[in-house]
């Protein structure tokens, strides 16, 4: 009988510890989401909407985004899907607690991978893979996005917060500095392993 209850708690301390790690981000090195990237650009969302999987099981947000600007040593075209999930269908919203938002309207510099199953990207590195493009006195500033999915469900009083730290930001030639750096340090471990 002891031995059937301690082998039972020990279950359900190994269940309910699941669900605590597998909803935990990684953060991952700036070199590191730069390089893995395949494109990283500045862009415009111009379109947003969301729908179901084939399956009816998953709700997705696509995001068209008019391409201003590559980073890197990478080019393609001038305008992207990027698909991430959650989202609104009908009334009915499913929210991937924690993931990055794409909202119509905004200005972005997105690391961007493609999804295996289609021609559509995802930001990649979760939200290390998404920044909002801010002007201070004529110069481009990249800010951290401060809302996140489940961000207005999780707080006290069902908002999330509007504005990034006015004090915080990258300037934009310092960021294309940091990608071109990290993508030629890439670049070249590449030639050194051949």
């Amino acid at each position: 009988m002891h031995r059937r209850t301690l082998s039972l708690m020990a279950l359900l301390l190994i269940v309910s510890a699941l669900p605590l790690s597998a909803s935990q981000f990684i953060e991952m090195p700036f070199d590191q989401v730069a390089r893995e990237a395949g494109y990283v650009v500045r862009g415009h969302v111009v379109d947003t909407f969301s729908a179901w999987d084939a399956g009816h099981e998953v709700i997705y947000t696509y995001a068209t985004v008019r391409v201003q600007r590559y980073f890197g040593e990478a080019t393609g075209p001038d305008t992207l899907v990027v698909r991430e999930v959650g989202g609104t269908v009908d009334g009915y919203t499913q929210e991937a607690i924690g993931f990055p938002m794409v909202r119509q309207g905004e200005q972005v510099v997105l690391f961007l991978s493609q999804w295996d199953d289609s021609a559509d990207y995802r930001i990649h590195g979760f939200n290390q893979g998404k920044f909002l493009v801010r002007n201070r006195d004529g110069v481009e500033i990249l800010v951290e996005d401060p809302v996140k999915q489940g961000d207005a469900r999780m707080s006290r009083d069902g908002r999330f917060a509007i504005e990034p730290n006015a004090d915080a930001g990258l300037r934009m030639d310092e960021f294309a500095a940091m990608v071109d750096d990290a993508r030629g340090a890439s670049e070249t471990h590449r030639r050194t392993r051949q």
